[in-house]
């Protein structure tokens, strides 16, 4: 049982703050074009390269936005003198495992300024943070029924994903949920599946780096039965922020998110089921106990070993991938239309480039214009 990624895990805010009237104008055609394309567009504005939404967001968010190099997805209100609280920012898991908590801040704030965003002292309201710690487990088996917890817990078993292997296995559990937003929540899912499933490249990356930097070996995920990677997720709410300690800014979550981490994580333990009829007597299972663990040392600690700048480059590879995939089958399948068999597909690519030019000719969109709305849409993931 090996620790491989430990920290926060998400980070929810909202900003007492007005949009400035320009970048309301930016975003708001910005989402326009999206909606015409429908597909999120990048633009530039205050020397910042800015992806917006085709949507906003419940709560009176209009608009939807990302800023380049910075994971976090940003919602931002129309300027109303009778609601102050107009941006709301959902930081990732990425950003927090690659730059952790302080650094995510510090380039928080200089965005805000950059983007032209003036906060009080008191114009931040953290509404919810989620802390994770992964564990190699090979052979370790998710029982719904060995969790003990408090009798007002509401627990939730579910099965999110389809094992990847084809002979599976129909009663293995992959994830249990307990309790409820925006309380306090527990979660223990399997994420290696959970990466495969949803191609989620820079958790390999990450595992693989943390493992090299303690001298093991790196994963292979393709087998379960040894590289079983499972993820623990406390996360508090606005509700349970607010309750015992009041939680609200960044001097109040240092001052108190300690321990309201560590009561969350003996609130909820999972066990090694006996036949001891007193539930509460069941022995601590070790996975937990290292959770508990490293909860306690761990909080706030931050070990960079993955430069942004290799996801990012992994993304580009991803969506490169992804393309050439889409050339290849749309290829194959115009190859079939014409008539002809693998046998001749050699021969039939050498006629594409002049099929792809004699079509330009012929369209009135252009290969410029073409080429400005791929920089609309893929810009963001262009290594800089």
């Amino acid at each position: 049982m090996t620790i491989i990624h430990t920290g926060f895990d998400g980070i929810d805010l909202a900003l007492k703050t007005t949009v400035p009237i320009e970048l309301v104008e930016f975003l708001e055609e910005g989402k326009a074009t999206a909606q015409e394309l429908m597909s999120d567009v990048w633009g530039t504005y205050a020397g910042l390269d800015i992806q917006t939404g085709q949507s906003g967001k419940r709560g009176g968010y209009a608009v939807t936005f990302r800023v380049y190099e910075f994971g976090a997805t940003w919602f931002a209100k129309k300027p109303r003198a009778s609601d102050p609280w107009g941006l709301y920012v959902s930081i990732g898991s990425r950003e927090l495992a690659l730059n952790g908590l302080d650094r995510t801040r510090q380039k928080l704030n200089a965005l805000l300024v950059q983007l032209g965003f003036q906060l009080p002292h008191d114009g931040v309201s953290i509404n919810r943070v989620d802390f994770a710690v992964d564990i190699l487990a090979p052979g370790f088996v998710l029982d719904p029924d060995a969790f003990v917890f408090h009798s007002r817990a509401n627990r939730k078993a579910i099965s999110e994903f389809e094992t990847v292997e084809t002979n599976g296995h129909s009663g293995r559990t992959t994830s249990v949920t307990i309790g409820k937003m925006p309380g306090r929540q527990v979660i223990v899912y399997d994420k290696r599946e959970e990466v495969l499933k949803r191609r989620k490249q820079e958790w390999p990356m990450i595992w693989n780096a943390n493992l090299k930097a303690g001298g093991l070996d790196p994963l292979d995920l393709s087998d379960r039965t040894t590289c079983q990677v499972w993820r623990i997720e406390l996360r508090l709410g606005k509700e349970a922020l607010r309750n015992r300690k009041d939680i609200r800014g960044w001097g109040s979550l240092h001052e108190h998110l300690q321990a309201e981490m560590d009561q969350l994580a003996q609130d909820v333990t999972l066990t090694v089921p006996s036949t001891d009829s007193n539930r509460s007597r069941w022995c601590c299972h070790p996975i937990w106990s290292t959770t508990q663990d490293t909860v306690a040392t761990r909080l706030f600690e931050h070990v960079s070993t993955v430069p942004p700048e290799a996801v990012r480059e992994l993304d580009l590879k991803e969506k490169q991938l992804d393309l050439l995939k889409l050339i290849v089958a749309n290829s194959v399948t115009l190859a079939f239309l014409e008539g002809l068999g693998p046998d001749d597909f050699e021969d039939f690519t050498e006629t594409l480039p002049d099929m792809i030019f004699g079509y330009l000719d012929q369209h009135p969109r252009g290969i410029k214009e073409r080429f400005r709305g791929a920089a609309t849409k893929y810009s963001g993931i262009v290594a800089r």
